[in-house]
């Protein structure tokens, strides 16, 4: 048995940016961090695929790219509305993570999936922690 392909589409607030998302199963987890830069931004919740599965299909001209600390993890945000759309996984190079709140027709509160709390103040990649 093949699972379906699933297509998402996300966007920003104001849906000057607008994010194709190829998934090959359905939504099985979302990812929370603590790190400052996610618990700054209301806590959002995060949906992390293979780089090639996310596209950004219209408003290359409103994204904005903030990069801080290591400058490993670029965070793509709206340069008209301010909302995050997605990042660069700094704990997993090869992966986007995509802001769920982004998700058309996508609601938190009817997801019955795995939430993993991901611990961002203690990265298991900085160098204070190895």
């Amino acid at each position: 048995m093949t699972d379906k392909i699933e297509k998402l589409k996300a966007s920003c607030h104001c849906g000057s940016i607008r994010l194709n998302i190829v998934l090959d199963k359905p939504i099985s987890e979302i990812v929370r961090c603590n790190c400052s830069i996610c618990s700054k931004n209301k806590g959002f919740g995060m949906l992390c695929v293979q780089n090639d599965k996310v596209t950004v299909v219209e408003g290359f001209e409103s994204v904005t790219e903030y990069v801080f600390n290591t400058t490993e993890a670029p965070h793509f945000f709206c340069i008209i509305c301010g909302t995050h759309t997605h990042h660069k996984s700094r704990n997993n190079p090869v992966k986007i993570c995509v802001n769920v709140a982004c998700i058309d027709d996508f609601n938190i509160a009817n997801y019955k999936g795995v939430i993993k709390n991901f611990d961002g103040i203690n990265h298991p990649r900085d160098l204070y922690n190895n």
